[in-house]
C-alpha cells in the first residue's frame, strides 16, 4: 500500500527530526536554538501514527484470516520472521559483541548491561517507567516503543478471535476510556509520573485501538467512505485543539502531566482522520500523489531497520564528534548549523543501513512467511478494499457502459 508507506515514511522522519535534533540543541539558550528545539521536539507524535498503523494493519489481516488453521500460530511466526531478526540481531551486537570487544566501564554502559534482560524480553518500556528513563542509557531509551507494539501482537489476535467485529468496537472503545482513566489516576497520583505513563502500554492504547476500529469499519458496509465527509473537520479540530494544548502549556512535552492526559487522544484522531482521507481520497489528489511519492514510501519501507539504528548512529557519531559541542559562529554562535550537519550525516548513514539491512538480512528471514500462510478470505478482503481502488472500479465499469 503506496499511501500507508509513504504514512510510516512521514513518521519516521518526524522521529529522527525529534532525535537528531531537540536532542543536540536542548542545552542551548539562543533563541533561534530554542525555536528549532521546540519544533523539532513535536517529532515524538510519530510514534502515535506508528501506532495507528499497527492497529490498523494488524486488525486488517487478523480479520480477514480469521478462522484458518493454525490462524494464531501463523500469525505470531510470521510477525516473528519480520521484527526477531533484526531486534535480536541488534541486541546481540549490543549485549555480545560490544562486551566482547571493548571493555567499558563507563557507567552508563555498566547499568545497560544490568538492565539487558528487559531488552530481551520486549520490556523495555517498563524499566522506562520504572527508572525515570536513567535505566535505558547510550541511546537505547526508543526501544521502549517496540516493547508496547509486541505486547500488542501477543494479546491482542487473542481478542479479535474471542469477540465480534460489533463486539470489538465496543471492546476498543472501552480501551480508549480505560487507557484515559489509567493516565489520569497516576498523575493525579503524582504528577512526576507523566513519563511513565508515555511508556506504558495502558496509558498508550489511543492510536493501536482508533486503527483497530478504523479496519473494522472499513470491512463493514460502506467502509471507510462513511467517514470521508467528517475526516477533514476530525483532522482540522484535533489539530487546532493540539495547537491550543500546545499553546497553553508552552508546548507538548511528555513529562506535562495535562499533555500526558489529553494529548494521546487527540493524536488518534489526528492520525486517524489522515488515515481515512489517505484510504478514500482520489488517485489523483494531492494527498495520495504526496505520500505515494517513491522517494517517501522507501523511507516507510525501511523504517523499521531505520528506526533501530538511527539512535544509537546518533549517539556514536555525536561521541566521537565535536558537532554542537562548541558554539560556531554562524549565527551569531547558533549551534543549528552544526546540529543540522550532524543530522544529514546521521540521517544519510541511517538509511543505507535500512536499505542493506532489509535487502541483505531481513528479506532472507521474510521468505520464510511462505511456510506459514494466511490466506485472506476473498468476501472480507473485497468488504476491506480501500475507497480509491473501488472508485476506480466504478469509473472503468461506467467507461465500459458508454462503449457499449
Amino acid at each position: 500500500m503506496p499511501v500507508l508507506d509513504g504514512l510510516r515514511g512521514v513518521a519516521i522522519l518526524l522521529v529522527f527530526f525529534n532525535h537528531a535534533i531537540a536532542g543536540p540543541l536542548r542545552s542551548s539558550t539562543l533563541p533561534i536554538d530554542v525555536a528549532a528545539r521546540t519544533v523539532a521536539y513535536t517529532g515524538w507524535v510519530a510514534v502515535d501514527l506508528f501506532f495507528l498503523l499497527s492497529g490498523f494493519l494488524i486488525t486488517g489481516i487478523l480479520l480477514d484470516t480469521r478462522g484458518q488453521p493454525g490462524w494464531w500460530p501463523n500469525f505470531i511466526a510470521r510477525r516473528a520472521l519480520r521484527i526477531f531478526p533484526l531486534y535480536y540481531g541488534v541486541l546481540t551486537v549490543l549485549f555480545v559483541l560490544l562486551p566482547w570487544l571493548v571493555r567499558w566501564s563507563n557507567p552508563e554502559f555498566v547499568t545497560l548491561q544490568a538492565n539487558q534482560r528487559w531488552y530481551w524480553t520486549y520490556a523495555v518500556n517498563l524499566l522506562a517507567a520504572r527508572t525515570g528513563g536513567s535505566g535505558t542509557p547510550l541511546f537505547t531509551s526508543h526501544l521502549w516503543s517496540l516493547s508496547i507494539e509486541e505486547q500488542f501482537y501477543l494479546i491482542w489476535p487473542l481478542i479479535v478471535w474471542a469477540c465480534r467485529p460489533r463486539t470489538l468496537l465496543r471492546v476498543a472503545a472501552l480501551a480508549v476510556i480505560a487507557g484515559l482513566a489509567f493516565r489520569l489516576g497516576l498523575v493525579l497520583h503524582d504528577p512526576l509520573n507523566a513519563r511513565a505513563v508515555y511508556t506504558l502500554t495502558p496509558g498508550r492504547l489511543d492510536g493501536l485501538m482508533t486503527g483497530a476500529a478504523l479496519a473494522i469499519l472499513a470491512r463493514s458496509p460502506g467502509g471507510l467512505l462513511r467517514l470521508n465527509a467528517f475526516a477533514p473537520l476530525a483532522l482540522g479540530a484535533g489539530g487546532l485543539a493540539l495547537g491550543a494544548l500546545a499553546v497553553w502549556r508552552g508546548g507538548l512535552f511528555v513529562t506535562d502531566p495535562v499533555v500526558a492526559v489529553a494529548a494521546y487522544p487527540l493524536l488518534a484522531l489526528v492520525f486517524g482522520a489522515l488515515l481515512v482521507m489517505a484510504q478514500t481520497a482520489p488517485p489523483a489528489g494531492r494527498l495520495v500523489r504526496m505520500l505515494s511519492r517513491a522517494s517517501l514510501g522507501k523511507w516507510g519501507k525501511y523504517s523499521y531497520a531505520i528506526y533501530l539504528v538511527h539512535y544509537p548512529v546518533l549517539g556514536a557519531i555525536e561521541w566521537k564528534t565535536v558537532f554542537y559541542q562548541r558554539e560556531v559562529a554562524l549565527l551569531g554562535g547558533s549551534r543549528l548549523p552544526s546540529v543540522l550537519l550532524l543530522a544529514a550525516v546521521t540521517m544519510s548513514l541511517s538509511y543505507v543501513l535500512g536499505w542493506l539491512s532489509y535487502h541483505l538480512y531481513e528479506k532472507r528471514f521474510l521468505s520464510l512467511k511462505r511456510y506459514f500462510s494466511l490466506q485472506r478470505s476473498p468476501a472480507r478482503q473485497s468488504a476491506a478494499r480501500d475507497a480509491t481502488t473501488l472508485q476506480r472500479e466504478t469509473e472503468q465499469s461506467r467507461s465500459f457502459a458508454r462503449a457499449s
